[in-house]
């Protein structure tokens, strides 16, 4: 059976990689065919960004890696007034580095450095409504009961007042911004960042280097994935071309470009910002879920694994090791985080199965594809 995955970059960018095990990513390949449904891709975003942004979107990016056809890569929309918006700009990621933590923590599992199963009070000190009992799979796969530092009142998330180089230390988010548990460990799952606030630190002391270095050296450098960059809040370097993300700074309804300010204070408040491209996301998500080459087949088997004693988040979504499964409701698996746009833009707000995601169910089942022609 051939599975299907997807991976998302905020709000304006998406990254669908279906695909079966190979040797090569696709791109490496020459000659390949491409895709039959291109200009349905091209205009599926077109739409998702007039019908699903709802007035509000800006621009939106994409790629797309079926294994035996080259690789797609679209655009639509633009970065900023003036400037269209390209396939080779950068985006935060946003919560998809969850899925880079994960991969990281299981590589120091490999290298027989870590246990996902000892308790948190193993690397940190006692925390306001932390329980020191908590285990690191349990922060992993967000079953920790542990508050969400977003769902605080007064989280500084936008606003004037809100200081973006501001560097929060762990004890002083917790502090202010973790109220009582949802329950007790391994009763629910509920999704929340702080779980990887507190994975963050447990990694440093655990690979003796900041999570961003682990990162770049075990996973981006060996997977050649030059147009990523993982950071505690920097703008990209200068060499790369980043779109400009889009925020209501002022709570008045009206978004403003938000380029030129730091991701400091929410890198310090909840984990690592990953910059990166559709195409370097596509294929990151090959090379880990597909070609299985980022860790060994048993801890990815664990990585997908989704507790089934434990009552579902009632947000909707299932959780394994710094992913999530949607497959419930949508046609194929999700992983990352801000999965419900994923059936924003590829319903591009229509009735029924877009016809690209039929044209893709062609390609992999041919009985179908002549029943069809």
């Amino acid at each position: 059976m051939i599975r299907c995955a997807a991976a998302f970059l905020m709000i304006a960018s998406i990254v669908i990689s279906g695909c079966t095990q190979g040797e090569n990513l696709p791109s490496a390949e020459p000659d390949l065919e491409e895709l039959p449904f291109v200009i349905e891709l091209q205009d599926a975003l077109e739409r998702a960004l007039v019908e699903g942004g709802k007035g509000q979107g800006r621009g939106i990016s994409a790629a797309l890696i079926v294994p035996g056809y080259a690789p797609w890569e679209g655009a639509a929309g633009n970065s900023h007034p003036g400037v269209p918006l390209t396939s080779d700009m950068l985006f935060n990621a946003g919560s998809v580095v969850k899925t880079f933590e994960a991969a990281l923590a299981l590589k120091l599992v490999e290298q027989d450095r870590f246990d996902l199963d000892l308790p948190v009070s193993t690397w940190l000190p006692e925390y306001h409504n932390i329980d020191g009992e908590i285990t690191v799979r349990q922060l992993l796969n967000h079953s920790s009961g542990i508050f969400n530092v977003f769902e605080h009142p007064d989280f500084p998330w936008a606003g004037p007042g809100v200081e973006y180089e501001r560097e929060w230390q762990i004890g002083e988010t917790i502090e202010n911004f973790v109220a009582e548990p949802y329950g007790p460990p391994g009763y629910a799952q509920h999704y929340s960042s702080t779980n990887y606030l507190l994975l963050t630190e447990i990694l440093e002391q655990t690979g003796g280097e900041p999570v961003p270095q682990q990162v770049s050296q075990e996973l981006l450098v060996p997977l050649s994935l030059d147009e990523t960059i993982i950071g505690m809040g920097e703008l990209p370097p200068e060499q790369f071309t980043a779109a400009h993300p889009w925020v209501d700074l002022d709570l008045d309804g009206y978004l403003e470009d938000f380029s030129e300010r730091p991701y400091t204070w929410i890198a310090s408040m909840t984990h690592p910002v990953l910059f990166t491209t559709p195409r370097d996301l596509a294929q990151w998500m090959y090379a880990l879920f597909y070609e299985e080459r980022v860790i060994p087949e048993d801890l990815l088997q664990e990585m997908r694994e989704i507790p089934e004693t434990h009552l579902a988040d009632p947000e909707g979504g299932k959780y394994g090791l710094g992913v999530i499964d949607f497959s419930d409701i949508l046609p194929f698996a999700i992983f990352g985080a801000f999965a419900a746009l994923a059936w924003w833009a590829l319903e591009i707000v229509g009735k029924g199965k877009p016809r690209a995601l039929e044209r893709l169910d062609e390609l992999k089942n041919p009985t179908r594809r002549s029943e069809s022609d």
